[in-house]
């Protein structure tokens, strides 16, 4: 399981990523704290405080795991699907 830590920044939108996709050239951003071979599930868009608004994907596990995923999640839904 990942480490969940409260995120810094904001998420500003989750879009599935349909269909599913292994991970590959497109890593899990989990991967770079640790090990993660889950498919990816999902792309995450944050707010950091300079105004940058960057992407990452996540697995399965973080998506549904991650406190802030599953508040952004509850309270305003998901954005239209990303293209694997």
């Amino acid at each position: 399981m990942h480490e969940m830590k409260p995120m810094k920044s904001p998420i500003l939108q989750i879009r599935p990523i349909i269909p599913v996709q292994e991970q590959g050239e497109r890593i899990c951003s989990m991967a770079t704290r640790g090990k993660c071979a889950h498919p990816l599930v999902a792309e995450v868009q944050v707010l950091f405080e300079d105004g940058t608004r960057p992407r990452w994907n996540v697995c399965g596990e973080w998506l549904t795991g991650h406190p802030d995923a599953i508040t952004h999640i509850t309270n305003k839904g998901f954005a239209p699907p990303a293209e694997a």
